[in-house]
């Protein structure tokens, strides 16, 4: 997550610059000194404070449950573990005059993970800054919504419509969050229109039936073939429209 210096099409592209560049090189298996001296030669520079600059903030989870963070100049990472808040320690050091937190540690099932730029902790009417709201209360309001919903999309989009309640509509900053919740891996089998010949659909259904996991059927024709094939009976429920 990045976020450029000043706002509009100049904080955009210093943001996007930033964060693609740090992406890539991360994905290639970079360091961080390579991509922090990368970006300080790779960034425009703005005519009027003669100085390239975005904040960023980097988290990698691996598949063994080894985990990364740095932060520059970006509001620190909220870390939810077992409906408590996480403090970040400060293992501070400087690369290409950057002065960059780096932690290592390891996350397990149900952690969440927020990171979020600045504009999510001064959120306030028009384009003044409410310095009532602060890290602390974005990171209590975070750790709230955490427990309505296990979806990282759903918990992003909660916190930044909370700063836009805040900002009236009408943000004065750029205001991002960018959320991971650490779950199991969840299998789903999803059969959606039937086989080119009707000679083949007790195979598909078959084949649709194997192993664990999750199975959703979609559209009415798939659905008749599969109960058809199982021999079950279909229910259709009409007082919702999410079925």
């Amino acid at each position: 997550l990045a976020d450029g210096m000043g706002s509009g099409v100049k904080a955009n592209i210093l943001a996007t610059l930033t964060s693609k560049i740090l992406g890539t090189m991360f994905l290639k298996g970079a360091t961080l000194d390579n991509c922090v001296e990368t970006i300080a030669k790779t960034l425009p520079v703005c005519q009027e404070r003669k100085v390239a600059y975005a904040t960023f903030s980097i988290l990698q989870v691996f598949n063994d449950g080894e985990a990364y963070l740095a932060e520059y100049d970006n509001p620190s990472c909220i870390f939810i573990r077992d409906g408590k808040l996480v403090p970040i320690p400060q293992n501070i050091r400087e690369i290409a005059g950057k002065k960059i937190n780096e932690w290592r540690f390891h996350v397990k099932e149900g952690d969440a993970l927020a990171l979020i730029c600045d504009g999510t902790i001064y959120a306030g009417p028009g384009e003044l800054f409410n310095l009532k709201w602060t890290w602390d209360s974005m990171a209590d309001y975070t750790l709230k919504a955490a427990r309505t919903s296990s979806s990282a999309a759903r918990l992003a989009t909660m916190m930044v419509d909370a700063c836009n309640d805040l900002y009236g509509g009408r943000p004065g900053d750029d205001t991002t969050a960018a959320v991971m919740r650490i779950s199991s891996k969840k299998l789903v089998r999803l059969m959606t229109g039937p086989p080119l010949s009707p000679e083949d659909d007790a195979k598909a259904v078959r084949q649709f039936m194997e192993g664990d996991a999750y199975r959703i059927v979609s559209g009415g024709t798939s659905a008749e073939i599969v109960a058809r094939t199982l021999g079950k009976e279909i229910t259709t429920e009409t007082d919702t429209a999410s079925l």
